[in-house]
């Protein structure tokens, strides 16, 4: 793939390995946990910088974040 690791970086032989000995389940697991870590992260910045918002407006705020819309639900 062109450009990949360019973004990426090298890839680590033993990782490659260790991915392949996963089942699609185990891949999936890791993913969705990265995922979630991700929301995390964002949430707890957009709380930082708007201490007032309600749930559902954080709730927002996170959305519009991970989707790259600032108007995304306005």
């Amino acid at each position: 793939m062109p450009g990949l690791e360019e973004r990426i970086g090298k890839l680590d032989k033993r990782q490659v390995l260790i991915w392949r000995a996963m089942t699609p389940a185990q891949r999936l697991e890791i993913a969705f946990q990265a995922y979630q870590f991700a929301l995390e992260i964002v949430r707890v910045a957009e709380r930082r910088r708007h201490p007032d918002l309600s749930p559902e407006g954080l709730a927002w705020q996170v959305t519009r974040r991970i989707q790259s819309d600032p108007n995304l639900g306005r």
